[in-house]
């Protein structure tokens, strides 16, 4: 008789499940960051987190907030001698390794994100270990954190940029050079907003204006904090001095972006208009003395029709030009301003909440352009 057939070989086993929470996705990426650390894992370090941020917007909110308490715990627990320093100027002075990292909003999928942690040696400034993991979690709130909510202008500058590259450097690469220089300076900024959003404006002043004396700490966000936290106490003047600084590093930098909100629909502007004057007078002022050119680009959130909202952007975007031509008149010989309505091709959150989730999406730009 034949031989019997061989048995049919048994079924490959499932693929692992993914741990998509929070925890389950922060102890994937950790893991995964020893096994490309592999003999270097067990050795004795000092390292220091830079708060997370939210990849489209370079903001901190209070899901990144969130998910920086969840690693802060995983770091020891997974890189036992890891020693976590917090990120303040002593531990920035002292930390050998840098963690930074990003949570993005998966578009057109709510709840759900990917987390990406990027590991840095601040010795020879090479990225040693990158892991990126998905995360679901509907109960994460993207609303930013009260500094970044009340941040008068969009703080996504070259510091920032910076940032954000490194989380996307290939292993064995550079991180961005310049962030990493500014460490010290960026942990003085931490511990300033920090003390902003638990509304110690007298610590958050003191610390503004001591990154203010520094060369790096020529940053939007510490204007920006300079400008927050003398307006909080009351202090109109000084404050105005500081958003003439952002109006003058923004447009040096041709990044100015301001959060001036507009009633839904109309060219009307919400709740600040006094401020809303001061901005544009500062604005007006440095664009003068600057002999430089600008487009002035209007921004519309993610509701109502796109070609209606291109109209609305380009309509706000004229109201801007003119009050600033009010206020310096002479922007206006030889067109030295223009406008433009993007509507809402260039979101940055896109959500379409019309609050303050997504405010940076009703943002107006003043772009450096050239004279002819």
């Amino acid at each position: 008789g034949c031989a019997a057939p061989p048995p049919p070989p048994p079924p490959p086993p499932p693929p692992p499940t993914v741990d998509e929470t929070l925890e389950g996705a922060i102890n994937g990426v950790m893991l995964d960051i020893a096994r490309q650390l592999g003999a270097q894992a067990g050795a004795e370090r000092t390292a220091v987190i830079d708060p997370l941020l939210d990849g489209r917007t370079g903001q901190q909110t209070k899901a990144t907030e969130r998910t920086m308490q969840v690693l802060t715990v995983a770091v020891p627990k997974v890189l036992g001698k890891v020693r976590l320093l917090p990120f303040d100027e002593a531990g920035a002075k002292e930390s050998r390794w840098l963690f930074n990292g990003t949570l993005n909003a998966e578009p057109n999928q709510p709840g759900t994100y990917k987390l990406t942690v990027a590991l840095s040696d601040r010795g020879n400034g090479i990225v040693i270990a990158r892991a990126v993991a998905p995360l679901k979690d509907s109960q994460l709130d993207l609303a930013p954190t009260r500094f970044y909510a009340e941040s008068p202008s969009l703080v996504r500058d070259r510091t920032v940029q910076g940032y954000l590259e490194t989380t996307e450097k290939p292993v064995g690469q550079m991180a961005d050079g310049l962030y990493l220089e500014q460490i010290p300076t960026a942990a003085l900024l931490a511990e300033a907003q920090d003390a902003y959003n638990a509304e110690r404006w007298d610590d958050a002043l003191k610390l503004m204006a001591t990154a203010a004396t520094r060369d790096d700490g020529q940053q939007l966000r510490t204007f920006n904090g300079l400008y927050m936290a003398n307006m909080k106490l009351g202090r109109t003047a000084e404050a105005e001095a500081a958003f003439g600084k952002i109006a003058a590093l923004g447009l040096a930098t041709s990044n100015l972006a301001v959060k001036i909100l507009f009633r839904p629909a109309t060219t009307d502007f919400m709740g600040e208009a006094p401020t809303y004057g001061m901005w544009l007078r500062q604005i007006a002022k440095a664009a003068q003395a600057s002999e430089l050119c600008l487009n002035v680009v209007g921004h519309t959130s993610k509701t109502g029709t796109e070609a209606g909202n291109r109209t609305l952007s380009l309509r706000r975007a004229q109201a801007m030009r003119d009050r600033l031509l009010r206020e310096a008149p002479a922007l206006a010989r030889g067109q030295r301003v223009r406008t433009e309505g993007k509507g809402w091709d260039e979101t940055l959150v896109g959500t379409g909440t019309d609050d303050l989730r997504d405010a940076l999406d009703r943002r107006v730009e003043f772009k450096v352009v050239n004279c002819t």
